[in-house]
């Protein structure tokens, strides 16, 4: 078993009777649960059904080697002139790409843009990780195509041709929610694979022995705390700490995946394991922000997803969450892959996106 290396969670930096600085709550903002919902499933369900181009998936066009992509995690180069940037069609794109990402305590958007033009467009660029290229022209037919591959590798490509500026808003309208699950789920599926490629297989084994699922946790984390039901792996540093937690419990059946019950289940787990610098504050899901909660179908298992903001009882930290729990009938139980991060004062989406690639790699065994 790897050494064990706190029975504790705590503010990084910080012992057990220091002062503790309040998270900053007054900048939470409460996201609409119908709407995420509604739209996170919707993506699960249309990714399945979005077929790519012919292009070579390991070596693009013709088989030839492809340079590394360039561009950091959860940004898009749009490339699109001028005139219908700063229009409809461009208006319209920025609300697709810049929508407000589910279950965080700060407005972050769902991708960071940057934008140039055809003329800009360059070798530098080409070689960018996720692409939106837009092309208005006369002469041309209205048609939105999906790629991977073409200039570097693992490349995404939206193409997107129009005859005119208002058959380019209508094609866009059409496809919004093509356009944003493509960009989504394939930014996630690269880090899965990043992480696949990088696992700790000490903590693999621990987590296998213990909970009889596979993950993958990429080196760099540790194992904080382990039980027959519970354990914990983290990457902490002086200012921030990114959790991922696992926990199974016996279940009468399927109905047992229910949203109170599984809130119920998660605040059982962190008030008898993860505890604040007091002896009387523990975490729990907050109160004041409904969670987010809905169905999807990953790794051929069906799973409860939830987003919300976790805060501490009887303390002043807070921060976002995302969890997956299953229904495994062999063993009738729920398992939970849980991810929280604290991260005061700083943005959360990158760390929690990390978290979510770890906990989409969860299989039964």
């Amino acid at each position: 078993m790897i050494q064990m290396k706190r029975k504790k969670w705590k503010i990084p930096g910080h012992g057990k009777n220091s002062k503790i600085s309040m998270t900053r709550f007054g900048h939470f903002k409460k996201t609409c649960p119908l709407r995420w919902a509604g739209f996170f499933v919707l993506f699960v369900l249309i990714t399945g059904l979005i077929a790519c181009d012919g292009v070579n998936r390991q070596g693009g066009v013709g088989g030839r080697i492809l340079p590394n992509v360039t561009g950091g995690a959860g940004e898009v180069l749009v490339v699109m002139d001028n005139f219908n940037w700063e229009n409809a069609s461009g208006e319209l794109l920025k609300d697709i790409l810049m929508e407000e990402y589910p279950g965080l305590p700060q407005s972050e958007p769902l991708f960071d843009v940057i934008h140039v033009t055809a003329a800009s467009f360059d070798n530098v660029y080409k070689y960018h990780r996720s692409i939106v290229l837009i092309t208005v022209s006369s002469g041309q037919e209205g048609e939105i195509r999906f790629r991977e591959n073409v200039w570097a590798k693992p490349q995404i490509l939206v193409q997107i041709t129009a005859p005119t500026a208002t058959d380019l808003r209508q094609l866009i309208r059409d496809n919004e929610a093509r356009i944003r699950s493509f960009l989504v789920v394939y930014d996630r599926n690269r880090l899965i694979k990043s992480y696949q490629d990088s696992k700790d297989m000490g903590l693999q084994k621990e987590i296998a022995d213990h909970h009889q699922i596979r993950l993958a946790v990429p080196r760099g984390y540790n194992l904080d705390f382990s039980k027959e039901d519970y354990t914990s792996v983290s990457i902490e540093t002086p200012d921030m700490s990114q959790v991922i937690q696992i926990y199974d419990y016996p279940a009468s059946g399927p109905e047992d995946l229910s949203t109170t019950r599984l809130i119920e289940m998660r605040n059982a787990f962190t008030k008898k394991y993860v505890e604040g610098p007091r002896d009387d504050s523990y975490m729990t899901v907050s109160r004041l922000y409904e969670p987010i909660a809905y169905e999807l179908n990953n790794n051929n298992m069906d799973v409860v997803e939830i987003r919300g903001l976790w805060e501490l009882e009887n303390g002043f930290m807070g921060g976002p969450f995302v969890s997956h729990s299953v229904y495994d009938a062999s063993r009738n139980r729920i398992v939970t892959v849980d991810g929280y991060v604290y991260y005061p004062n700083q943005k959360k989406r990158t760390k929690i996106r990390q978290l979510e690639a770890i906990i989409y790699s969860m299989e039964i065994i």
